[in-house]
């Protein structure tokens, strides 16, 4: 193996452990449900965006199996891999540069796109094998799908614009790390 192969391992490890530590720092929870994290993914997109998308998708989807087996709740297969396998993939997307220039606002597009993406999953998982109009009626929501997409995009699009506003502040330091690899 060479030294940039065992570099982009070593530290697709080490984001998806800072990943996951960061889910531990709840900021807040929504209304509805969910809670808002301290930037969790943050180092996904971080990594998505050095090495590339199907290396960030990789690395999204397996931080997905760790957050899983750490803490998940799983009540079928195909709602584990939804919820779990390709919503955190989908953050591989972020690393999509829409722009000449590596330059943070040539991220925000795919930043949005991914959680956008990893919602829709989120949404699906929900429909299929969450779909209670008990606690939909109880929200004040008429239909599930409603109650489902304000559930999962609440606490997603909080997240993302404090991933967001804390990327901007860090993008020129981080700069040198993303763009470069020896």
């Amino acid at each position: 193996m060479n030294n940039k192969a065992t570099r982009m391992l070593v530290e697709g490890g080490i984001v998806i452990a800072l990943s996951k530590i960061l889910s531990f720092i709840t900021l807040f929870k929504m209304p509805l449900g969910g809670s808002v994290t301290l930037v969790s993914r943050l180092p996904l997109i971080i990594f998505a965006i050095r090495w590339g998308v199907p290396k960030g998708l990789v690395v999204g989807a397996i931080y997905g199996v760790v957050d899983m087996l750490i803490g998940g709740y799983i009540i079928h297969p195909m709602q584990a891999i939804l919820d779990y396998v390709l919503s955190y993939g989908a953050m591989g997307l972020a690393g999509i540069s829409f722009g000449k220039k590596k330059e943070f606002k040539s991220y925000i597009p795919s930043i949005i796109i991914s959680y956008i993406v990893s919602g829709l999953f989120n949404v699906i998982s929900g429909y299929v094998f969450f779909n209670d109009m008990t606690t939909a009626t109880k929200a004040g929501f008429s239909t599930f799908l409603t109650y489902d997409f304000a559930y999962n995009y609440s606490f997603l699009t909080a997240d993302m614009v404090i991933l967001l506003v804390i990327f901007a502040i860090a993008f020129n330091r981080l700069k040198p790390l993303l763009f470069k690899q020896k």
